[in-house]
């Protein structure tokens, strides 16, 4: 009876034998010590091979023999990501930076297998391969058992200390106990911790962190387990992993840093056995072969869902592939006229599912192919009374409730009860308010819909570190906390005011409230300068920011205004409603209303885009539209009357919508011609330009512009509307206006139409 899965290898390969079975047997004692293993046990078949081959006589670090059995092609692609993922896990754990070490070792093991057995059925004439069994866990009665395998598991069940009597416990000891078991110190190391418990959690935020990155082959950390919201597109893929069995592809496409990475490490952890099957090839912009770059390496990686391979149904993979879109659309233009491969089949069903243009993704069946995009799912959701966000608003609250397993928290309150009190504790508590995170929410909800600013769960994290750890950290760190420091480096002067720190809050400070021109403000900053009294800023400050930054305590209230100002929008919702952007409100109606389907509300939106239309071009008369000038003194209009067409707007019957189109797609047509149309495209900042229009603003050359898609829907109404039998003519220097008409049977009019308006 086979005591282990690898004794297959003793006719080919001793050395390697003895390898995997040195890794089982610290299966069960040192996980550490079995990953080292599996890295000395690849890395012997990997010199194996090359030897076997005649790849290279050089003696060569392990990736590059792995590169190079690559680009030979005497391993499968599939042993090529598992020689990967055990080489990294291996490094990890031989330099003790390996965490949670036990968790990778089945996947780590059936790796080892898997290559073994590829290793062995392509160089060597295998009759019988055995089943794949896991290590078993070892008896001290068993006679294979030697002496030192016995004391290893002694050892590590007893301590260094040997076999004691254990006392009673004392209630100090209990104590200890159970200060070993609060959050804030179960997921750290001694070695971990940087100034206070606090900083050294909040800086795993940054995304310099080490925790920022997940590379999706393996499960999630603690920490970021502890973090992960559930997301519509994890339960929907989950969903997918369960009912199918079909051999496909799955893509999972969206933009850098949105969360593929953790989401199939999420996956990974609580659901393993979905992903059994499954080959994940994560990173679609890496090329493991010198040679080739990530489009060739995908283009060979994907040959499983080629069209030759789906034709004569050789296809035996399961596969799932996050990509980054724009890579996606890379590897769909990519032609090699040098390959075997070629993708038709794939192209035409992301076309269908119209993956790469504006709007919602669709829902496309395929027995090869299924597609999960993050970009057909918001990080906000609409509602009938404004925007909101379930997934920034839990994040938050992973970070800021006071929940009995929550590290965050747990740091703060340790901190605290050591008498540690600084700004970033100060605004870590300005955070745990729930109007502050409400606010905030609703700050990155606007810059979306704003300036289309792509925020991803990375960046989010970045920013929660950015807005408690105040740039110059190191100087504030020592210093009693006083009013004016509160002032100046509090959490509102950090979200608004530090353009400079990230990409993210550079574009965050364009809706800083000081740049609004608001009566409430102006109003404010008037009285304040004109020796009004502090009651009236602190009348609109909530109880915790008036005990946190004490402004009755401030010398010169007038050096502080802006930052008070601040403050006050965002612990204040009753006076940040009262700024808010009347125009941005107006849009969020129309998109809530056009993704809910309600025609009849959106009749305005119609309205104001066909008025936009003529004013934009100018409108010599009634439903009359400019086109260009024939002389220094004339110009020449066409008729261009055209109505709204709602017949393709879809509707739901969801009150709160999650998946959404951001942008407003409307349709127009010559009246009295319903089946040719031109399709306009409506985003926050061409509605701000509609309504601008609307109070008499003229477009600029800078706006055509900036208005590309306007412009060609403009173009698309002209082909549309214009016609050889009727021209308006307008003189420049009189504004007078004259109808040239020609009927069908060639007769010729020519009438003068009175002064123009425009």
């Amino acid at each position: 009876m086979s005591e282990s899965t690898f004794d297959f290898l003793k006719e080919y390969n001793e050395d390697a034998l003895a390898l995997a079975l040195d890794m089982e047997r610290q299966y069960h004692i040192d996980p550490d010590a079995a990953l080292t293993y599996s890295r000395k046990f690849i890395e012997e078949l990997a010199k194996d091979l090359i030897w076997r081959t005649k790849l290279t006589r050089s003696s060569i670090p392990l990736i590059e023999m792995i590169r190079l059995i690559q680009g030979a092609h005497v391993l499968s692609s599939k042993s090529i990501d598992d020689l990967h993922y055990v080489r990294k896990l291996g490094n990890s754990a031989a330099h003790g930076s390996s965490t949670e070490s036990s968790i990778h070792l089945p996947r780590v093991h059936k790796a080892m297998f898997d290559i073994a057995v590829d290793y062995a059925t392509r160089h060597f004439d295998v009759p019988n391969l055995p089943h794949y069994t896991l290590p078993r866990i070892p008896s001290l009665a068993s006679p294979q058992m030697d002496e030192k395998s016995v004391k290893d598991i002694l050892m590590k069940l007893l301590g260094d200390n040997g076999l004691t009597v254990a006392p009673v416990v004392a209630p100090k000891d209990t104590q200890l106990t159970e200060e070993a078991m609060r959050p804030a110190i179960r997921y750290l190391k001694n070695s971990d911790i940087q100034d206070n418990y606090l900083y050294t959690y909040i800086s795993r935020l940054q995304e310099t962190s080490k925790d920022a990155v997940e590379n999706g082959n393996d499960p999630l950390g603690e920490l970021s387990d502890y973090l992960h919201v559930d997301r519509k597109i994890q339960l929907e893929l989950v969903e997918k992993l369960k009912t199918t069995s079909e051999k496909q592809l799955i893509l999972l496409c969206g933009n850098v840093g949105d969360g593929k990475s953790h989401l199939l490490s999420f996956v990974q952890k609580k659901y393993p056995d979905l992903l059994s099957d499954y080959t994940i090839y994560n990173d679609a912009t890496e090329s493991f072969d010198p040679t080739k770059n990530a489009v060739e390496t995908l283009f060979e990686r994907l040959k499983d869902f080629s069209d030759q391979r789906l034709q004569d149904n050789l296809n035996s993979s399961k596969m799932i592939l996050a990509i980054n879109i724009g890579m996606l659309a890379k590897f769909l233009d990519y032609s090699n006229e040098d390959s075997e491969y070629t993708y038709s089949s794939l192209k035409d069903f992301v076309d269908q599912t119209n993956v790469l243009k504006p709007g919602t993704t669709s829902n496309v069946l395929s027995q090869s192919f299924t597609l999960f995009s993050f970009l057909s799912y918001q990080p906000y959701e609409l509602t009938e009374n404004g925007p909101k966000s379930a997934f920034y608003s839990t994040l938050l609250e992973r970070i800021c409730s006071d929940t009995p397993n929550n590290p965050f928290y747990d740091a703060y309150r340790i901190d605290r009860e050591n008498e540690i009190d600084t700004i970033l504790h100060r605004n870590y508590a300005l955070l745990s308010q729930k109007n502050i995170q409400d606010q905030i929410v609703q700050v990155l909800i606007e810059l979306i819909v704003k300036h289309h600013v792509l925020i991803s769960v990375r960046n989010f994290f970045n920013l929660i570190s950015d807005l408690l750890i105040p740039v110059n950290w190191n100087e504030l760190k020592q210093i009693t906390v006083k009013p004016s420091i509160m002032l100046e480096n509090g959490l509102p002067e950090q979200l608004f005011n530090r353009p400079e720190r990230s990409s993210l809050l550079s574009q965050i400070a364009k809706l800083d409230p000081l740049r609004t021109r608001h009566r409430e403000i102006d109003d404010l900053f008037l009285s304040l300068y004109t020796g009004g009294e502090i009651d009236e800023i602190i009348e609109h400050l909530d109880e915790n920011a008036q005990s946190f930054y004490s402004p009755d305590q401030v010398d010169s209230i007038q050096e502080w205004t802006g930052q008070l100002i601040r403050l006050m929008v965002l612990s204040n919702p009753e006076f940040a409603k009262k700024i808010l952007d009347s125009v941005y409100q107006n849009y969020l109606q129309f998109l809530y209303q056009y993704n809910k389907g309600d025609i009849r509300r959106l009749q305005p939106l119609y309205e104001i885009s066909s008025s936009a239309y003529y004013k934009w071009f100018g409108s010599p008369k009634p439903f009359y539209v400019y086109t260009k000038k024939i002389t220094k003194r004339h110009r020449i209009a066409f008729k261009a009357e055209i109505e709204g067409n709602p017949s393709n707007i879809k509707s739901s019957t969801e009150t709160i919508l999650s998946k959404f189109s951001s942008t407003i797609l409307l349709d127009f047509n010559k009246k009295g011609d319903e089946n040719n149309l031109a399709k306009l495209e409506i985003d926050y900042p061409l509605f701000q330009l509609f309504m601008d229009i609307q109070d008499g603003y003229r477009p600029t050359k800078e706006d055509d512009h900036r208005s590309i898609k306007f412009l060609e829907f403009a173009e698309k109404i002209h082909e549309m509307c214009t016609s050889s039998s009727e021209i308006m003519i307008v003189t420049e220097d009189s504004k007078q206006a004259y109808l040239l008409n020609q009927d069908r049977f060639g007769t010729r009019s020519f009438r003068h139409m009175g002064t123009a308006e425009d």
